[in-house]
C-alpha cells in the first residue's frame, strides 16, 4: 500500500481516523466484520494485519522468533517491533480479546461434544 506524498491536515486526520475508530466500534458480528474488510482492505493488507495479530498471539505464548519466522514467513524486525508493543495498552486489549475467544470457542466445543454424547 502506498501512500500518497500530500500530507492532510492534522483536523482532516483527526475527523477521518475519528470515523475509522467509530466505524470499527460499530461492527456488530463476524459477517459484518467480514463484508467490511473485504470492502476497506486489500488482500495484502488482511494478511498483514492477520500476521500480526499471530505474532502477539505467538509471543504471548512464548514461542521463539525462529518458530514464528518460520511459520507466518516474516522478518525479524516485524517480531520485535511487535514484541516491543506487548508493553503497550493495546497490544494488551487485542490478546485479552484473542484469549476470550478462543476460551469461548473452546467452552463451546466441549459444551457441543457434551450434547452429541448425551443425546445419542
Amino acid at each position: 500500500m502506498r501512500l500518497s506524498k500530500k500530507k492532510l491536515t492534522s483536523t482532516a486526520k483527526k475527523e477521518i481516523l475519528t470515523s475509522f475508530y467509530q466505524l470499527i466500534a460499530d461492527i456488530k458480528n463476524y459477517q459484518e466484520a467480514e463484508i467490511i474488510c473485504r470492502s476497506l482492505l486489500s488482500k495484502a493488507e488482511k494478511v498483514a494485519i492477520a500476521k500480526r495479530l499471530a505474532i502477539l498471539w505467538a509471543l504471548s505464548q512464548g514461542k521463539k522468533y525462529s518458530e514464528i519466522r518460520k511459520k507466518l514467513h516474516i522478518s525479524p524486525a516485524t517480531i520485535s517491533k511487535l514484541q516491543l508493543d506487548l508493553k503497550e495498552s493495546g497490544a494488551r486489549k487485542i490478546l485479552e480479546k484473542l484469549a476470550a475467544e478462543k476460551w469461548a470457542a473452546a467452552k463451546e466445543e466441549k459444551i457441543k461434544n457434551f450434547f452429541d454424547k448425551l443425546l445419542k
